[in-house]
């Protein structure tokens, strides 16, 4: 199965080093075929341990969105020259065959819920990324607690379901790109929208990174970008 027959579209979220992919896992058909086209042997052993359907689909969507953005700049000829890693921190990172000569990429993130998985590639050394999909939907009103401050007043123009949507995507991209846990700080963190579709987000310690995001078919997905990375690293935190 040809790798481009998969249906995985580019979104404007990126920029001349930042790529974002996305691909509606439902019309992912034959789902192992896919897997044994597009995953090394390692990978093939952890997607055969994920026991529900609908999870494997997701987590095997997410990967074909990045290799197939790989495979289109040229970073790989084939999607099993590279592996899908996790760091210590559970960040994903990527790991080549020796010798290939594209495009590198230096940092990634992994996204999946409901009928969308997204993939985020940034091909600056010092540049992170976090990508996050959440549906639209009443979910999130019963968890508001959890992550809104009691003084946010945040995108006061979007219906209420769309707002908390949009609030812990970016919420969870910058938690990727950072390299810390869904759960740190949740509520000290804060979102500006600087202009329509893009995003401050400052921290308690004052980090501030940007974001972006767009609205599709019922759907938020948002990508944050650490251009930081480099100083965080050098002062060994949770980048």
């Amino acid at each position: 199965m040809p790798a481009e027959t998969v249906d995985v579209m580019t979104l404007p979220l990126g920029d001349e080093h930042v790529e974002v992919s996305l691909l509606d896992v439902t019309r992912m058909a034959e789902t192992d075929a896919t897997a044994t086209r597009f995953l090394t042997l390692r990978e093939r052993a952890e997607y055969a341990r994920l026991r529900h359907p609908g999870r494997r689909r997701e987590w095997l969507g997410a990967r074909v969105c990045l290799k197939t953005m790989l495979l289109r700049n040229r970073s790989v000829g084939d999607p099993t020259e590279c592996e899908i890693m996790k760091d210590a921190r559970g960040r994903p990172w990527l790991s080549f065959a020796p010798g290939l000569p594209g495009r590198k990429v230096y940092d990634c993130s992994l996204s999946h819920k409901g009928r969308f998985a997204s993939a985020c590639a940034s091909a600056m050394a010092d540049r992170a990324v976090g990508v996050d999909v959440e549906e639209i939907s009443p979910r999130l009103l019963r968890l508001a607690g959890a992550f809104v401050g009691d003084r946010a007043t945040f995108f006061r123009s979007r219906p209420p379901e769309e707002r908390l949507a949009l609030l812990w995507a970016l919420k969870e991209a910058r938690a990727k790109a950072v390299g810390g846990g869904i759960g740190t700080a949740m509520q000290s963190v804060t979102c500006e929208e600087t202009a329509v579709g893009r995003h401050r987000i400052t921290a308690g310690d004052g980090l501030q990174l940007r974001a972006r995001h767009l609205v599709y078919e019922g759907y938020i997905i948002a990508v944050c970008v650490n251009d930081k990375r480099r100083d965080c690293d050098n002062a060994k935190t949770a980048c």
